[in-house]
């Protein structure tokens, strides 16, 4: 089978982070090809050495469109019809261990079209930090990628293609299908934060990488805060470390390089909101 993986990747440093390093080095392991999409110009001489000695592919890219954006340039670029499947890939996530597990699962899913989790928020789809096309729907996927083109809005990509795509390829009577489910969660709120603690237990080897950076924006925590998240990095990386004996990752190694991005006075704001939405949210739904 020849296949190939478009990693869609952005970091500011002209080093290669080491997170998307040991990303870059399972994913190589799993298809025929390895493109990263980048749109960091100034590289060092160690990265692209390390991309040189392993056989990645470097595609500079215009910081345009968010990840749909760079897979569709990769798209335009791309002989589809020499393989057999494709996987669209980011860097939102952290890969902890092998993917051999999920890889496995998909040589043996009757399905056209996969990913790792589903949500079905706004409609059912896969969500897009992993996908795997298979060649029966590679011409449709190129086809709609034509009819859509580069979308500069966050708010048009995600309905257009993390949702919008998944729609799509339904319509034209392709299969769907994840690895994981979610615990029969079918709420408003992403499965990335809901279903975290599942999708660890259940197998899933990656974890999104604000939950370990504690990168998130201020819109995204007062979601957080409805849903009651838990954003103690540390919990999850035990979590990880104890249903995984067997890490691709060095959490010690990613403390040292990346420092916490929130700070002891936003974990205090944090918590406070948090609670006052607990306590409160019972007597507005009484009172409506």
């Amino acid at each position: 089978m020849r296949s190939i993986c478009f990693f869609a990747s952005y970091f500011e440093s002209v080093q290669l982070p080491y997170y998307v390093r040991v990303y870059l080095l399972d994913l190589k392991k799993q298809v025929t090809e390895l493109v990263l999409l980048s749109t960091q110009k100034n590289l060092n001489a160690e990265s692209l050495e390390f991309l040189n000695e392993h056989n990645i592919t470097l595609q500079i890219e215009a910081n345009e469109g968010f990840d749909f954006g760079l897979w569709y340039k990769a798209f335009q670029k791309t002989d589809l019809h020499s393989y057999d499947r494709v996987l669209l890939v980011n860097d939102s996530c952290m890969l902890f261990k092998p993917l051999d597990e999920v890889m496995s699962w998909a040589n043996h899913a009757k399905a056209d079209f996969m990913g790792i989790t589903q949500s079905e928020a706004i409609a059912p789809h896969l969500q897009s930090y992993f996908l795997i096309l298979n060649k029966t729907c590679l011409p449709f996927v190129d086809d709609y990628f034509k009819q859509k083109g580069l979308l500069k809005n966050i708010t048009e990509v995600i309905s257009t293609y993390e949702v919008g795509l998944s729609t799509y390829l339904l319509s034209k009577d392709l299969r769907m299908t994840a690895y994981s489910d979610n615990n029969g969660y079918t709420g408003e709120f992403s499965p990335y934060y809901q279903c975290v603690d599942y999708h660890i237990t259940k197998g899933i080897p990656l974890i999104k990488k604000k939950i370990i950076f504690s990168t998130y924006r201020k819109d995204e925590l007062f979601t957080l805060a409805r849903m009651n998240f838990n954003i103690n990095n540390n919990y999850y990386i035990s979590l990880i470390k104890k249903t995984n004996p067997s890490l691709l990752l060095d959490f010690d190694r990613l403390a040292a390089e990346t420092p916490d991005g929130l700070s002891q006075i936003q974990k205090w704001k944090y918590a406070a909101m948090t609670l006052f939405i607990r306590v409160f949210k019972p007597l507005y739904k009484k009172l409506k």
